[in-house]
């Protein structure tokens, strides 16, 4: 396995790293890998685990797809930007309002699916659906993804959050 190792730049599982009892990425790393974290205080994507294997970075991606996805976004993809030598690695920030209430749990960052878009000199944020790990539904028609402070657990129309964009959009606003 290490010579398949030395043959990456990096390795990226999805799945198997949660901690129920049939979680065999978690456990073979656990066992064999250099493990840096595991588990982290933010929705979805809580039992993201990264390790290094033969000097390898390992990310292994929760199974959810909505975990994966806000996973990849916000480590994944700007560490691998990193390794192929990129110095812009983070997508464009902006403050964005709110349409709609949001409660979030406590202790955790929250990352919500959301459609943004420009209304006069301001970006309005949208959320799309249900925000469930598992609920692919939420990303379609997404655009950004809003970051719920850990210590905030309500959001009401009106309040406003820094947004990442995660696809092509004008950001400076008409």
């Amino acid at each position: 396995m290490e010579h398949f190792a030395s043959l990456c730049d990096a390795i990226v599982t999805s799945g198997g790293v949660s901690a129920g009892d049939f979680d065999p990425v978690r456990d073979v790393l656990l066992a064999h890998a250099r493990v840096h974290f595991w588990k982290l205080a933010m929705k979805p994507g809580k039992p993201l685990l990264f390790a290094s294997f033969a000097g390898v970075p390992v990310f292994a991606l929760p199974g959810n797809p909505a975990s994966a996805m806000v996973v990849f976004e916000e480590f994944v993809r700007p560490a691998l930007l990193k390794l192929g030598g990129r110095t812009a690695l983070l997508r464009p920030r902006l403050r964005v309002e709110l349409e709609s209430s949001h409660t979030s749990p406590e202790g955790r960052m929250e990352f919500v699916r959301a459609r943004v878009e420009p209304d006069g000199s301001i970006w309005k944020a949208h959320i799309c659906g249900d925000q469930g790990s598992g609920r692919l539904a939420s990303m379609v028609g997404a655009n950004a993804l809003l970051r719920v402070p850990a210590e905030c657990t309500q959001l009401t129309p009106g309040d406003t959050v820094w947004a990442d964009l995660t696809s092509a959009a004008e950001v400076e606003p008409s």
